[in-house]
């Protein structure tokens, strides 16, 4: 019987991979018959873009001690913090010390399980939205996996099996959190066995940065109105200072921040202080930060020096100094084409062939956006005679017509 079985598979993949040679084959032979080659019209989006080189500034003041022992940092980088806040604990030996620091870790898991084993099932509760909730943190997850960024990833973690626990409750399935709420208790009081000799308070209220970076101080928030060209080419250019051993952390005040660099003067003419923009920093390109134009000065040699001014901050941003980036100026949303694929017809329209069946038509375009490889067609203009999504573009081929006939 099994022998039958594998002959049977055998001869199933002979036939679907002579029937996949067949079809490119054809389309080969066809697409060369027909001298075309094209592309499937799409939605996306494209960016107007700058790349340059930023100076990270931020209101920021180093805190050190005089207290002798292990230092452990009692709340996470990009923290908020208050005036008299407890920012760190000070053991006396390093084996207290990793215990408290894994309880803390602990406790976060705790705080996990007792919202699980609280949860009540709702009524009307949007699956949709859930869903797209637990999706969002598991691509989360994958994000901090694939850059490396393990300090989000427990939180990430904890998160996702929380939404995934809400969604089970609603579908009624029971969930019940006891037995590691028990255990975690138990272990964290064992871990937390031992008090700090000491505790560390935060004198001004802002966020928490743990580790010093050697680059405080060189750029200030009060030097940004009086920023030259020299200042800020200096400061990209600084070494790294060793921190002094004393220093335990340091708080940022407030929630604002600043990105400093030189760009081309063409590609900012038309944008006065206070235009809102967006950037994309360091590794994490894909993920942009709002911001304003807060600075604009014209430099010798077509450069222009620009300050942005930000306010949303997280773990990643606090730790941030000197970047390549990315401005984004504008985003367009429309259907992207190649350039060489688009031209003029009789009348002067601006458009693209397409194949429609075995005929070439010509169908009309609105530009909204260009670039050296791409325009970008608005998708809003509807109608006989215009590109519409999913047409099949011609990018390469000759004599072209609108109304011919290919075979």
């Amino acid at each position: 019987m099994k022998k039958d079985k594998d002959k049977v598979i055998r001869i199933l993949a002979i036939v679907v991979a002579i029937m996949t040679v067949g079809y490119f084959g054809f389309n080969m032979l066809t697409d060369e018959g027909r001298g075309l080659k094209t592309a499937t019209a799409y939605i996306t989006t494209l960016s107007e873009t700058v790349d340059t080189e930023l100076f990270i500034i931020r209101d920021e003041e180093l805190f050190t001690s005089d207290v002798s022992g292990v230092v452990v940092s009692l709340v996470g980088n990009g923290e908020k913090v208050g005036n008299g806040s407890k920012i760190a604990a000070v053991f006396s030996n390093e084996k207290d010390a990793e215990n408290y620091s894994k309880a803390l870790s602990l406790e976060k898991k705790l705080d996990t399980y007792r919202k699980i084993d609280g949860q009540v099932k709702l009524a009307n509760v949007d699956l949709d939205k859930l869903n797209a909730e637990t999706d969002t943190t598991f691509n989360s997850i994958l994000d901090a996996v694939y850059y490396n960024d393990y300090s989000s990833l427990a939180e990430n973690e904890l998160s996702f099996g929380e939404q995934l626990s809400r969604k089970n409750v609603s579908l009624g399935y029971n969930v019940d959190c006891s037995a590691q709420i028990s255990g975690l208790e138990s272990i964290i009081k064992e871990f937390k066995s031992a008090a700090p000799s000491s505790e560390i308070a935060s004198t001004r209220a802002g966020y928490y940065v743990s580790r010093p970076d050697g680059f405080e101080n060189i750029l200030t928030v009060a030097d940004i109105d009086t920023l030259t060209e020299k200042q800020l080419t200096d400061a990209l250019k600084a070494e790294k200072k060793e921190s002094d051993d004393k220093v335990i952390g340091k708080v940022v005040g407030g929630f604002e921040w600043y990105a400093a660099g030189i760009v081309p003067s063409e590609k900012f003419a038309k944008y006065e202080t206070g235009t809102n923009v967006s950037l994309m920093l360091g590794d994490y390109a894909d993920e942009t930060i709002s911001a304003k134009l807060y600075k604009k000065q014209t430099l010798e040699d077509d450069k222009c020096l620009v300050v942005f001014k930000c306010s949303f901050m997280n773990e990643r941003l606090s730790e941030l100094r000197k970047v390549s980036g990315k401005i984004v100026l504008k985003s367009y949303s429309g259907i992207k084409l190649r350039k060489d694929a688009v031209r003029f017809d009789e009348e002067g329209n601006q458009g693209v062939y397409i194949v429609e069946g075995n005929l070439i038509k010509f169908n009309k375009i609105k530009e909204i956006y260009s670039d050296d490889k791409f325009v970008m067609a608005d998708s809003n203009m509807t109608g006989a005679g215009w590109l519409a999504l999913y047409d099949e573009v011609v990018v390469s081929g000759k004599e072209l017509k609108n109304g011919k006939v290919i075979g």
